[in-house]
């Protein structure tokens, strides 16, 4: 679903004061759903602070740093600037694995799409 003016979106496993709402209210407005789905999908809990892959993932959208020497000084701990980062990781053709893994017979991105509700 790409982006719509005007469009706030709704995590519905999240409070409605969450901070993660506002998360995916800017991610879907600067990829649109296919963009949010790869943040979902890498990281579940949308955890600025989050470690995978033997320490070397981290962050909202599991890069790695093995990989990606550029990465912000805030990207842990600035929610704006982590968002922005994999934009421009995910815009520049980054490979992100966990959107096309299969979870409970449908792919990531495809299993997450109930969670989220588009407000006009």
């Amino acid at each position: 679903m790409p982006y719509r003016e005007g469009i706030r979106v709704w995590h519905s496993w999240r409070d409605k004061d969450s901070v993660v709402q506002d998360i995916v209210t800017y991610a879907y407005k600067l990829g649109g759903y296919d963009f949010l789905a790869v943040l979902e999908c890498e990281n579940w809990q949308f955890k600025l602070d989050a470690v995978g892959d033997n320490w070397h993932a981290f962050g909202l959208c599991q890069v790695n740093n093995l990989y990606h020497k550029d990465i912000p000084a805030d990207y842990t701990t600035n929610w704006v600037v982590a968002v922005e980062y994999c934009y421009q990781k995910y815009q520049a053709g980054t490979k992100f694995y966990w959107p096309s893994r299969i979870v409970k017979g449908k792919r990531c991105h495809e299993y997450i799409k109930p969670r989220y509700t588009f407000i006009e």
